[in-house]
């Protein structure tokens, strides 16, 4: 859910994405947030529905469902103020992956062939690189780049992803990194705020258009499981 304290960073996604719907402007399914599941689903109720000028528009209360905010709850702590760094703005995108920095990710994509025929499947995919077009030095892999996918039958491969948020990132934060190798262990740098690549993955001899595949790095505390000291009010 997008958080009005939380500056907007796109206005295409912000908060988790939990619904899967029909995206207008792209013209094709992906994951989005509430807000934006809603607003699309009004326009698709406006667009059915064309209703002429100085008359009451159907399913009014959808256009005047109340902003959801969620607040901490108030206390004696010392963390309560506001996070947006685990916000991902993530554009129109067919495969969302969510990692942490330092991590190999393996997406699995199924190619389903529904014909009475065999086909020869060459896949392809290009480098990672972010909404602006920027490179990211990830280094990714195929499982299989070339079978045989008999009639009638599926099969699944890997996109193995590797993260590495030290290199041509500004915004990696190599403090612990330098304390990891002080220490004599490998250190691995970390980003401050979601980090989103995006890849575009093809298949010759499958009749599927381009598949863009998102992969949002997440800074280390996001979902981490907290535990509390328990020592009493600072």
């Amino acid at each position: 859910m997008q958080n009005s304290r939380c500056p907007n960073c796109c206005a295409e996604t912000k908060g988790p994405e939990v619904f899967y719907g029909y995206c207008h402007d792209s013209g094709r399914m992906r994951m989005m947030d509430y807000n934006d599941f809603m607003g699309n689903l009004k326009k698709g109720y406006s667009n059915l529905y064309q209703v002429p000028p100085g008359m009451a528009a159907p399913f009014a209360p959808i256009a005047n469902l109340p902003a959801v905010e969620y607040r901490h709850g108030s206390g004696c702590g010392c963390h309560e103020e506001e996070d947006c760094s685990c916000n991902c703005c993530i554009q129109c995108a067919d495969i969302v992956q969510y990692a942490y920095c330092g991590e190999t990710r393996k997406i699995p994509v199924t190619f389903d062939n529904d014909s009475r025929r065999e086909r020869q499947i060459n896949v392809q995919i290009g480098e990672f690189a972010t909404d602006g077009g920027k490179p990211l030095a990830w280094k990714t892999s195929l499982s299989e780049s070339q079978f045989t996918l008999n009639p009638c039958s599926r099969k699944t491969i890997f996109i193995a992803v590797n993260i590495d948020c030290g290199q041509g990132n500004p915004n990696a934060r190599k403090d612990a990194a330098r304390a990891d190798a002080a220490a004599g262990r490998a250190g691995v740098a970390t980003v401050d705020s979601c980090r989103v690549g995006y890849a575009r993955v093809s298949a010759d001899g499958c009749l599927i258009r381009p598949v863009i595949v998102a992969v949002a790095v997440l800074p280390d505390h996001c979902g981490a499981r907290k535990i509390g000291c328990l020592c009493g009010c600072c």
